[in-house]
This record gives structure tokens, C-alpha cells and sequence, in this order.
């Protein structure tokens, strides 16, 4: 009988032991990553953007508040731009996947110095001169791997020609 408590008292503090480990383990892990609150605080407003006509973008807002404008790509460009630390950030365009919608696709890769952006969306309904994003994604990857995805919506839109 005594055995079989000793028994249980040391799988109780071996139990303990991993525990209290774990717990370390995650705080370590949590000190050392970017809360998505700070990314998407970081995540500043970009200005408004201009169309020439003729020309279309694609235009990213986030979905939540305070609502921002945080994402546009001009159409026949590998660019887009996006406010990172209050620095508007060029971004290149490395993949261009799923369905397409407008001039643009519906998942998208976009590098940076910083670390690489994706944008994924749901189409919605059709406009005059353009269409409604009904819900996205930026999922934000810095160079050290980790990630943060920010809800978005938004459209694309394009400028009528002059005439």
C-alpha cells in the first residue's frame, strides 16, 4: 500500500515538474512574439489613393474598429502598397492564385523588406465600375515566421475613361 502512494506522489510531482515547464516554455514563447494587437496597431491608415481613368485598384479596409484603409494594389501592376509603423510600405508581388476576380486574383503573395503579406478575399456583389470584397484576409508574416491575420473587406474599383 505504501509503495503504491509513493508511486502516486511521484507521478503527482513528475506531472508537476512538466507543467511548470510548459508554463515557462509558453511564457517564454509569448514575451518573444508580437501580440496581433500590436501588429494590427502598427498596421497604420494609408492616404487616399488616385486613379487616373481608365485604370482600376483593389482597395483593403479593415473589418473592425476603427475602420481603416490599410491595403491597395493598382490592376496590371506586381505592386501594392500598405502602412507598417507608420512607413507606407512598397510590396512586390510574388504568387497570384485562385479564382479570377476583376484584374486581380482572390489569394495573393506580396513580399516586403519586412517580411512577406497575403491577401485572400471573397467576391461579392457587382457595382457600377467595380466589385464588393465581402470578407478577407491580410495575413501578415514577419521575418522571424510569425503571423498575423487582420479581417479586411473592401473592393475593386475602376476609375470611368474621360471623355
Amino acid at each position: 500500500m505504501k509503495r503504491l502512494q509513493i508511486v502516486h506522489i511521484a507521478v503527482a510531482l513528475a506531472c508537476s515538474a512538466l507543467l511548470m515547464a510548459a508554463c515557462a516554455s509558453k511564457a517564454a514563447t509569448k514575451d518573444s512574439a508580437p501580440s496581433a494587437v500590436d501588429v494590427v496597431t502598427r498596421t497604420g491608415e494609408l492616404p487616399p489613393q488616385t486613379l487616373p481613368p481608365g485604370a482600376c485598384g483593389l482597395f483593403l479596409w479593415t473589418n473592425g474598429e476603427p475602420l481603416r484603409f490599410v491595403f491597395f494594389s493598382k490592376a496590371g501592376t506586381d505592386t501594392a502598397v500598405m502602412d507598417v509603423d507608420g512607413e507606407e510600405r512598397a510590396l512586390r508581388l510574388t504568387s497570384a492564385k485562385g479564382d479570377l476576380f476583376g484584374q486581380f486574383m482572390t489569394r495573393m503573395t506580396y513580399a516586403s523588406d519586412k517580411g512577406n503579406v497575403g491577401v485572400s478575399f471573397r467576391p461579392g456583389e457587382q457595382l457600377d465600375g467595380g466589385q464588393r470584397i465581402d470578407g478577407g484576409r491580410l495575413s501578415l508574416v514577419d521575418k522571424d515566421g510569425w503571423e498575423t491575420m487582420i479581417p479586411v473587406f473592401g473592393l475593386s474599383a475602376c476609375q470611368p475613361d474621360s471623355q
